[in-house]
């Protein structure tokens, strides 16, 4: 999905304190255009691309989105002397353009539009044969460059290497090499090396080199074996490939056959050599861009993604940035029936509440009840019961006594009047001598009195008991007050429970999508490793002597041994 300008906006106000470094790799990344990033801002192209090229070292490039931006920078000296300088230009072009013909555009270092051209290919290996040729017989550079400014080949200033002339001038092979090999012809046409003929191909290099002989043909590199007219043999000719009179020639330098023949094999070694490193560092770029494709989808692929999802009682949210992937906000929402049917229960929640506020004035009494039985039962059990008994038996006595004195008044004038008052009965034993009415009514108290001991001592243990009757029953009235308080939480921990419940539902669809995310990233992992383990075995062969062996090179190897 294509990045818009309000997202690029959002993200840059998001990260207000991100480097141009951190930016450029954004854009890389998520394959932003400086055109796209200049449109978003407000700013001009130019502005951008030379903003972006300041983070790229010298002699690479970085794609962004369709463009392909490559910096020049200021350079002294050369080898191990070379002294990199700032910014000197900024060359962008469309990926698509990346070929002969392909349009490109060269900005200042603050972004202004220096100069628009087109693009001429240099094929590989032409570059490394001419350096190779100049090695060979020891002279300058091959190919001079004109006063006009660079043409560039994937993102490489070829005028600053001295491999294309500007302005039109054609560049020979004679003149910086002291004459021509084979003739006056030039070397692939009159701007490029090697324009339309091919290394080897159907056609010759730039016309002929040495004769009619063409290079990967069956023929010999540089001509034939004509005498050198006595200045050197045919053998001198035949051992380095070149003609007689090219020979001829050669040796007006104060050279020997043999040295011109360690020149010829010199400079075609390391033509040969030259031709092996840029097919083996073409391999390795390939094997690298390859790794990190698929790193890159790795990556990606595991890269957590939580789903949104619906139920019936809600629906889950998540928000990823759309130019780092990550997650930046996530929820639910409750569907309008849950939602309506959880208000309601708030609301009967509120009540319940208000009820369990009011609950402890609400039982009160029950508290004051328990506090009188508590002090009530505690004053019965705080006499013994041998002291309530004997209270017991005091009282009922007292209670006694009067009924019993007017009962004996009757019985004494009832035997006065009978004239019975002074009668004696002997009573037996130890007994003393008295009327049987008066010992019947001794009897009677006697036994009376016995039964009252015998009731005043279960009446002292029924105290006891009654006691702690009271103090049981306080308890229970105390718990009831508590109980009752506990009670009238009951409506709002019932409403409670449901507006949770209809929550928890709601959640549903939140760890669903959480859970499908969880299982996305496993499942993109295992894909991105199966990518890389490919990506390795491609690497290996991609990197292997089978794929990397240069059949120039080895051409060149073997025409100059």
């Amino acid at each position: 999905m294509a990045v818009t300008s309000a997202q690029i906006v959002d993200f840059l106000v998001a990260n207000p304190s991100m480097s141009d470094d951190q930016i450029v790799k954004a854009m890389e990344t998520y394959g932003i255009s400086p055109a796209q990033m200049a449109q978003a801002v407000g700013l001009d192209e130019g502005a951008v691309a030379t903003r972006a090229a300041v983070t790229v070292p010298q002699g690479q490039t970085i794609t962004l989105g369709d463009t392909i931006v490559q910096p020049v920078y200021q350079t002294t000296g050369s080898g191990m002397d070379q002294q990199v300088g700032g910014l000197e230009n900024v060359i962008t072009y469309k990926a698509t353009d990346n070929k002969a013909g392909g349009a490109y555009t060269q900005y200042t270092p603050t972004g202004e539009v220096e100069k628009t051209g087109t693009q001429q290919e240099v094929k590989s290996g032409f570059k490394e044969f001419a350096i190779g040729a100049a090695l060979l017989l020891g002279l300058p550079t091959l190919l001079n460059a004109g006063a006009a400014g660079a043409t560039t080949f994937a993102g490489e200033s070829l005028a600053n290497a001295g491999l294309l002339s500007g302005g039109g001038a054609t560049t020979t092979l004679g003149g910086t090499l002291g004459g021509t090999l084979g003739g006056a012809s030039t070397l692939g046409g009159a701007t490029t090396l090697g324009g339309a003929s091919t290394l080897g191909g159907a056609s010759t290099l730039g016309g002929t080199l040495g004769g009619a002989s063409t290079l990967g043909g069956a023929s010999t590199l540089l001509g034939g074996a004509s005498t050198l007219g006595g200045a050197a043999t045919a053998a001198t000719a035949a051992a380095t490939g070149l003609t007689t009179t090219q020979v001829a020639d050669l040796a007006k330098t104060g050279l020997t056959g043999a040295q011109i023949a360690a020149l010829v094999s010199t400079g075609a070694t390391t033509a040969a050599g030259l031709l092996q490193q840029q097919t083996s560092k073409e391999a390795a770029d390939k094997a690298r861009t390859m790794v990190e494709a698929e790193t890159a989808a790795a990556k990606a692929g595991a890269q957590f993604r939580p789903i949104g999802m619906t139920t019936r009682f809600g629906s889950s949210q998540f928000v990823v940035d759309p130019v780092t992937g990550r997650l930046t906000s996530a929820g639910y929402t409750l569907s309008p029936e849950a939602k309506n049917a959880q208000d309601r229960f708030v609301k009967l929640a509120e009540s319940g509440l208000q009820q369990a506020e009011g609950a402890q004035l609400a039982f009160k009494p029950l508290l004051t009840g328990a506090e009188s039985l508590f002090k009530l039962g505690a004053g019965y059990l705080a006499e013994k019961p041998e002291t309530v008994a004997q209270n017991y038996l005091n009282q009922q006595m007292a209670l006694l006594q009067p009924g019993r004195e007017t009962e004996l008044a009757n019985l004494q004038t009832k035997l006065r009047n009978q004239g019975r008052i002074g009668l004696s009965v002997a009573q037996g034993g130890n007994l003393g001598a008295t009327t049987p009415e008066l010992q019947a009514l001794y009897n009677a108290r006697a036994q009376q009195e016995a039964q009252l001991a015998a009731n005043a001592q279960q009446y002292g243990q029924q105290n006891v008991l009654f006691g702690a009757g009271l103090l049981g029953q306080g308890a229970t009235a105390m718990g009831n007050y508590y109980g009752g308080q506990q009670q009238a939480y009951s409506p709002y921990t019932t409403a409670m429970g449901q507006v949770t419940g209809l929550e928890s539902a709601a959640q549903q669809p939140f760890q669903m999508g959480v859970d499908l995310g969880k299982v996305g990233a496993t499942t993109g992992f295992d894909v991105g490793r199966l990518g890389l383990q490919g990506a390795g075995q491609s690497v290996a062969l991609a990197t292997g002597p089978a794929a990397t062996t240069n059949p120039y090179a080895t051409l060149l190897s073997g025409l100059f041994s």
